[in-house]
């Protein structure tokens, strides 16, 4: 049943994202990894496995030198929902934000302590129907610095922290990791970015969390590719992100059993998004 309202909704914003509109000069493709320009916006995404809509309002600020944000999105996927409101501040090359929001885990893995959550287990827990579902709040704060060297290289670093009111031991579907309901996020980002391709290159994300009474630092590292997908000719865009946990190798956690999608036969998680940027 999620399956299918997942599937139907997707099928209404593929429509929507690319009904006719009034034909436009050729945007460059990495449009987006430049300031937003201010004003109202709807943003109907399609991704793997998931659908989201998100109202956001842009505006100058101090001058008109640096920007605000405010936005409110609500996400269905196959295993759960959520709803959100964010708010986010550029300041020169610093980027600060806040989110707050309800989550609804349709298909929820919580573990025993004396249990390892590996992805088999996921797996044959999920087939065999033995899951529940929990709703929970969450809050995040989030700092970053975006860096841009010249037209061709850019930095981008995301640090967030966010607390869930989730069970202890609960399978987190936005870190592909299971934890005691807090994490800590860093995101490392270098782009090679042009007119003519958009903007990619290689990431790496540390993950801190606690788990069984101790925290863990988990290393993960991959590749990040966003350009203008020019499906539609208002501003669009194509995200893809792929990871792959480090394991002990390089000095982090080895989580490459439990990390990632339980689908996957390998300590991966990717994103695969398409977005229709609707000015209002």
């Amino acid at each position: 049943m999620k399956l299918a309202k997942v599937l139907g909704l997707g099928a209404v914003l593929v429509g929507l994202t690319l009904v006719p509109v009034r034909a436009s000069a050729e945007q460059r493709h990495d449009w987006m990894l430049a300031a937003g320009e201010p004003g109202s916006y709807l943003n109907l995404d399609v991704v793997f496995g998931a659908v989201q809509a998100a109202f956001e309002q842009r505006m100058n600020i101090f001058g008109g030198a640096n920007s605000l944000t405010l936005r409110a999105s609500a996400l269905a996927a196959i295993p759960f929902g959520s709803t959100q409101l964010d708010a986010d501040m550029r300041i020169v090359i610093l980027n600060l934000g806040a989110s707050v929001g309800a989550q609804d885990y349709w298909i929820n893995q919580t573990f025993d302590a004396r249990v390892e959550p590996t992805r088999k287990l996921r797996r044959e827990r999920e087939a065999g129907g033995d899951f529940d579902t929990q709703q929970f709040g969450f809050f995040e704060a989030r700092a970053g610095l975006v860096l841009p060297f010249n037209d061709h290289f850019l930095f981008n670093n995301v640090n967030a922290f966010r607390v869930m009111g989730t069970d202890k031991n609960t399978f987190d579907y936005g870190t592909g990791v299971v934890h005691d309901g807090n994490y800590l996020k860093s995101d490392f980002q270098f782009f090679i970015k042009g007119e003519s391709f958009g903007g990619v290159g290689p990431m790496v994300q540390l993950l801190n969390f606690p788990y069984l009474g101790e925290r863990r630092t988990q290393l993960n590292y991959g590749l990040i590719y966003i350009s203008r997908a020019g499906m539609v000719a208002r501003n669009d865009l194509i995200l893809f992100q792929v990871l792959v946990n480090a394991g002990d190798s390089l000095g982090g956690y080895d989580n490459s059993d439990v990390y990632g999608l339980a689908v996957l036969r390998g300590p991966i998680s990717f994103t695969l998004a398409y977005r229709s940027v609707i000015s209002l």
